[in-house]
């Protein structure tokens, strides 16, 4: 009997365009790192390039022609030079320059690469990184600054905007704030609210520098300390957590707590987190951001709800949840908003 042809409905073709992502990273990686996008910002060709960054002529303009495959590059009679995209985006001195914090990030899945993440699946979680070292506190804040100010500080300002009670705010805390772009932003939204800082020493340094960028000193105070333990002073109308509490999932009910006796009566506190399913499987997006850190044991995600029950134990009156989906959550999943209300 003639063997028989398999029969399938399903197509693998996506099966083997996995290492093709892997590669495209590297490319782009690789671009960042040789300083390339600065050296595209008028056309040049390929052998002008390779003697101005001391390249191989040959492979310089295949990597070239790459990027232009992928959309970073346009290349006309022979002369290359920046999309918009990388122009905006991955050229240095710029209020959007995003290669710092792309690289930045990145190192924290290196150790699931090349085989790490076989070795600890098999192994278990490597030795604890010694992450107290302030220097690394602040080079995360620079690093975030960009990235945060291209689009995410100005969607939270906006979505505080909307908030029915924010044209009566006069006092906001930014707990946990990075260096500081979102509370700015909000800040510049309201003609006359203060706003106040909060983060670790090391961050706060940071945040005092870009207040003063966006000459807002006389509106806006930098504190630094620990705001599980330390005073994070009182009379809020609006405390914000974006991105921080995850440091503190294990304590989320003694945070809250802080947090309403730190507002006015009929105060708000509004969450910006991950929120991923109970079962640990989605958002896809959210699974994969997380899963070197996890692999390494520090289980940082948040599930879906989470800060809600918190809110709710420790005496807001309310909460309310909102999903938001857009561009600018794409890398890291969906961002799970959490409106909290105190009673008066």
């Amino acid at each position: 009997m003639l063997k028989e042809l398999p029969k399938t409905k399903l197509n693998p073709d996506n099966l083997f365009l996995l290492p093709y992502q892997a590669l495209k990273w590297e490319l782009v990686k690789t671009a960042i790192e040789l300083n390339l996008f600065d050296s595209t910002t008028s056309q040049i060709t390929a052998a002008e390039l390779s003697t101005t960054l001391s390249l191989h002529s040959a492979n310089t303009e295949h990597m070239l022609n790459a990027l232009v495959a992928l959309g970073y590059l346009d290349k006309k009679n022979d002369l290359y030079c920046n999309t918009q995209l990388s122009e905006q985006f991955l050229t240095s001195g710029k209020d959007t320059s995003l290669s710092e914090s792309i690289l930045f990030f990145s190192n924290w899945s290196v150790p699931s690469l090349n085989g790490g993440l076989k070795d600890m699946v098999k192994n278990g979680p490597p030795p604890k990184r010694d992450i107290a070292d302030p220097s690394l506190w602040e080079k995360g804040a620079k690093a975030s600054l960009n990235y945060t100010r291209s689009g995410r500080a100005q969607m939270i300002a906006e979505m505080v905007s909307q908030l029915p009670e924010f044209p009566s705010f006069t006092k906001i805390l930014d707990m946990g704030s990075g260096p500081g772009i979102i509370g700015i932003a909000v800040v510049k939204e309201h003609p006359r609210a203060k706003g106040v800082l909060f983060d670790q020493p090391p961050v706060s340094k940071v945040a005092r520098e870009v207040v003063k960028e966006y000459s807002l000193e006389d509106r806006i105070e930098v504190l630094g300390g620990d705001y599980s333990k330390d005073d994070i002073g009182s009379g809020y109308d609006l405390v914000m957590a974006n991105y921080t509490l995850n440091f503190y999932k294990n304590n989320l009910v003694d945070i809250m707590r802080r947090v309403i006796a730190a507002l006015n009566p009929g105060g708000i506190c509004m969450v910006s987190s991950d929120g991923i399913d109970p079962d640990g499987t989605s958002p896809a997006a959210s699974i994969i951001s997380w899963l070197p850190t996890m692999l390494q044991g520090d289980e940082l995600s948040l599930q879906t709800g989470q800060i809600s029950r918190a809110m709710l134990d420790a005496g807001f009156i309310s909460t309310e949840r909102v999903k938001i989906t857009s561009s600018n959550c794409q890398a890291h999943g969906p961002i799970e908003v959490t409106i909290g209300r105190k009673g008066n």
